[in-house]
C-alpha cells in the first residue's frame, strides 16, 4: 500500500477521488473534465527469450525489453517515450533490479519483488506484465497480448470502465466511487477496489481473469488524474500531498527536483487508434 509524505499508509483510490475538502491541497482543475474518456493500452510480445512491452495512456508512454533464459530474467531495459516529470527517466536503474526474477513468480509477488516506492509505477507494472507474459508463452500461450482500457470521466462519482483483451471485451464495471455496482462478468459485482479485500478476492481467480482485473483496477486509479490540469502544475511537489510518496518521482529523496515536462499530456477520448503514436 502506498504511503503519504509522512510515511502513513493510505488508500490511493480514495486519495484521488474528487472531494470537497478544505484540507486537501489546491490542485488546478482540468477544464472540460466529465466529457471524455481515459484510455490505456498495453501490448506484450515475446520472441523466444526476448519480451517487448509497451504501455501508453494520457500521461505516460513507456517501453521495456527484457531477456530471460527460460527460468529467470537476465536483463531489463526500458525506454521513456513520454513522461510527465523530469525525474521519471531515473527510474530505469531501479527497474533493472527485476533481473533474477523467476518467470514462474505470480504477478502479485512480482509486483513486490523490489520496493514499489523506488520504481516508476508504470514502467514497473509493464515489466512485471512482461515477465508474466514470458511465463505464459513458455507454457503454450499466445506470443502476443494486448489490453485496451477505457474509463469514462466521472460524473457525481460514477463511471463505466471496460477492458478488452486482444480486441474482445473481458470486463465491464459500472462504478460508484470505489465500488463496483454492476459488472460483467457478474462475480465482481458489489466488490470495492479499495483496501486488501479486492486483492484477496482476485487471488482466488484464474490467472488471466486476475491479471485483467488488476490491469483495470490500476487504470481506474490512474484515470482519475484526468480531473487535474497537470500542464499548470510546474512542480511535482504541488501534487505530492494528493498521492503521497508512492513512486520514484514522489519519493521524498527526489520530489524537490521533479519538474513538469510540458507538452506531454494527451487526450485519446476520440482517437484510440493513436494511443501508441510516438509524436
Amino acid at each position: 500500500m502506498p504511503i503519504d509524505s509522512a510515511g502513513r499508509p493510505f488508500d490511493i483510490i480514495h486519495a484521488m477521488m474528487p472531494v470537497n475538502d478544505s484540507t486537501r491541497p489546491t490542485v488546478p482543475v482540468r477544464a472540460g473534465y466529465g466529457n471524455g474518456r481515459y484510455r490505456r493500452c498495453i501490448v506484450l510480445q515475446t520472441d523466444d527469450t526476448v519480451v517487448s512491452g509497451e504501455l501508453a495512456d494520457d500521461f505516460h508512454h513507456f517501453a521495456v525489453r527484457l531477456r530471460h533464459d527460460g527460468r529467470r530474467v537476465v536483463s531489463v531495459e526500458g525506454e521513456d517515450v513520454r513522461v510527465p516529470w523530469t525525474t521519471c527517466p531515473g527510474a530505469l536503474e531501479p527497474l533493472r533490479r527485476m533481473r533474477g526474477a523467476r518467470l514462474s513468480t505470480p504477478l502479485p509477488e512480482l509486483l513486490r519483488f523490489t520496493p514499489a516506492r523506488e520504481q516508476c509505477t508504470h514502467w514497473h507494472d509493464l515489466a512485471c506484465l512482461a515477465i508474466a507474459h514470458a511465463a505464459r508463452a513458455a507454457s503454450g500461450g499466445s506470443s502476443r497480448r494486448r489490453y485496451d482500457v477505457t474509463v469514462a470521466d466521472r460524473v457525481d462519482g460514477r463511471t463505466v470502465c471496460e477492458l478488452a483483451r486482444d480486441a474482445r471485451t473481458r470486463l465491464r464495471w459500472r462504478m460508484h466511487q470505489s465500488d463496483i455496482s454492476e459488472s460483467t462478468p457478474e462475480l465482481f459485482r458489489g466488490r470495492t477496489l479499495s483496501g486488501r479485500d479486492f486483492r484477496r478476492f482476485c487471488a482466488g481467480l484464474d490467472d488471466d481473469l486476475a491479471e485483467a482485473a488488476w490491469v483495470l483496477r490500476r487504470a481506474i486509479f490512474i484515470g482519475l488524474g484526468r480531473q487535474h490540469d497537470f500542464e499548470n502544475i510546474a512542480e511535482a511537489s504541488t501534487f505530492a500531498p494528493v498521492v503521497g510518496a508512492a513512486c520514484h518521482t514522489f519519493d521524498p529523496a527526489r520530489i524537490g527536483d521533479a519538474r513538469r515536462v510540458y507538452g506531454t499530456l494527451r487526450d485519446f477520448s476520440d482517437t484510440p487508434l493513436r494511443i501508441l503514436d510516438r509524436d
